[in-house]
């Protein structure tokens, strides 16, 4: 138990986030309704209404979820000491961008977080720029490994542009496989 809420509490809550992902990711924040997460999540309308008085606290729960696990399971793999620092670089990529590619909700969560500043204000702006500055730490480290210098190019500015180039393909391609693949190959490019 954390706090004082049972850790039965939190997984439910939980699930119920990762369903309302897939129903704002498939509907947009306009067209999802209540009684549609509440159905996507297998939950009482009344029981979703306990643990979120409306859908736009439900909407920012869900995106800062969806955020956190994206940022920690970035923080964890940029840790790793068992990995290049190039490998480190895609992984992370695939973690921030890829995480959706192939599914059902690709597009839809992708769209949600960029163009909801009405609902979530700076939210997704604050944990991209989190992410940013973590790979561009990473990107230091890749330089250190590096036989190519890039004098006077600044880490912030490598890490946006692998970040581009990972956006760029999340909505290109059709598999997460595919994602994995592409942004090896750009990272590789940049760090030979």
């Amino acid at each position: 138990m954390v706090g004082n809420t049972p850790a039965g509490d939190r997984e439910r809550r939980h699930q119920v986030l990762q369903a309302a992902l897939m129903t704002f990711s498939r509907y947009g924040f306009r067209k999802t309704s209540m009684d549609a997460v509440a159905r996507e999540a297998d939950i009482s309308r009344p029981g979703l209404y306990f643990l979120f008085t409306d859908k736009a606290a439900l909407f920012r729960e869900t995106m800062r979820q969806a955020l956190d696990d994206a940022l920690a399971e970035v923080t964890e793999i940029l840790a790793r000491a068992d990995t290049t620092p190039r490998d480190r670089l895609a992984a992370a990529m695939d973690a921030w961008l890829g995480r959706h590619v192939g599914t059902g909700i690709a597009a839809g969560a992708g769209e949600l977080l960029e163009n909801s500043a009405a609902q979530l204000g700076t939210m997704y702006a604050e944990y991209r720029a989190a992410f940013l500055d973590k790979l561009a730490d990473a990107v230091v480290e890749a330089w250190d490994e590096s036989a190519v210098p890039h004098p006077g190019i600044p880490p912030r500015a490598a890490a946006e542009v692998l970040h581009a180039a990972a956006t760029g393909w999340k909505y290109q391609l059709d598999s997460r496989a595919e994602f994995v693949a592409k942004t090896a190959l750009t990272v590789n490019l940049m760090f030979p």
